[in-house]
């Protein structure tokens, strides 16, 4: 009894940092046979689309049993847009999970959850990987195409050669190669009283890195919608020196304490946002303590710390690369 207590408050404590993170729209619960059940809708912002994801959380999850996962639908958002340009037409993609696409999911939804079993929800781990297999696996949107006016020929217009790539092959290319900048990791969320905390991580060698980075994570929607982007990194440069700085981003004080979290572990080449969702109610100085918190779990998840013999802190890494 005590068990199904816990894990329904954890429930309950997920789909509210959820909520938080995705927005009320984006999360709709119910209950059915007493089991929680809630339809999520994932933004792919890259992709300009839409999934929309079932999820059912049994009374032994997440102590002992995974949710269940039901693709539900996908909608490509630019095609259905109210601010598409008159005069134009949006190319259709093809957006829906093939055969071999569900065993790829559910294999990788399955390792996520057996790298840590019963000791925390996964939803939102599950929620965060899908839109990068989906970017890798998807058609990316191609540009608008005018459509021909009266004294145009159409018919014998030569067709530009792709040099035998599709056009979904070719916007891919074309997103990817926008960005090269280095990896980054995100860790799980932290929340309390509905206020989500999520620190990102890369390796970074140079300030033209961490504005890389900083970029980079600015063009998903919901970080850049967040309350609060707290920055802090630290370089060893090649003369032995240390280049560090910090961005509070409206936090007073917060970016300056997570540069000194990064100087008490001794993190070097690193580079660390803290994201906040504010929930509505002041955390008061616990805000700083879940800042920090976020930041030191996801650099020793991820393997950016490491001992005095220059081996790796790395744990469960439980959070997505990117």
């Amino acid at each position: 009894m005590a068990d199904t207590e816990d894990n329904r408050q954890r429930q309950q404590d997920e789909i509210l940092a959820l909520v938080a993170i995705f927005g009320d729209e984006a999360v709709k619960t119910s209950e059915i046979t007493g089991d929680s059940s809630f339809e999520l809708y994932v933004p792919l912002d890259i992709l300009e689309a839409q999934a929309d994801i079932r999820f059912h959380l049994p009374a032994t999850y997440p102590s002992e049993d995974p949710p269940v996962f039901e693709w539900l639908a996908s909608h490509d958002l630019r095609s259905q847009s109210k601010d598409k340009k008159p005069g134009y037409v949006y190319p259709e993609r093809q957006l829906s999970l093939t055969a071999g696409m569900r065993e790829d999911v559910a294999a990788e939804l399955r390792r996520i959850w057996d790298e840590d079993l019963g000791k925390d929800v996964v939803v939102f781990s599950w929620a965060s990987w899908l839109p990068e297999y989906l970017e890798a696996h998807w058609p990316h949107p191609l540009d608008p195409i005018p459509l021909p006016s009266d004294n145009q020929a159409t018919k014998n217009s030569p067709q530009p050669d792709l040099g035998g790539s599709t056009a979904g092959e070719m916007a891919q290319m074309s997103t990817k190669s926008q960005y090269a900048g280095p990896e980054i990791y995100t860790g799980l969320p932290l929340e309390m009283k509905k206020s989500v905390f999520v620190a990102h991580i890369a390796s970074v060698t140079s300030s033209e890195d961490v504005v890389m980075v900083r970029d980079r994570l600015l063009e998903d929607k919901r970080i850049a919608q967040a309350t609060h982007n707290i920055l802090a990194y630290r370089i060893r440069l090649e003369n032995g020196s240390i280049c560090q700085d910090n961005d509070d981003d409206g936090e007073t004080a917060a970016g300056k304490r997570l540069g000194h979290l990064l100087q008490l572990l001794e993190a070097e080449d690193v580079m660390v946002v803290v994201t906040r969702w504010f929930g509505g109610t002041h955390l008061g100085p616990d805000r700083f303590k879940l800042i920090n918190n976020a930041a030191r779990q996801a650099l020793e998840d991820g393997g950016f710390l490491t001992t005095k013999d220059g081996a790796s802190k790395a744990q469960s890494k439980k959070g997505k690369k990117n």
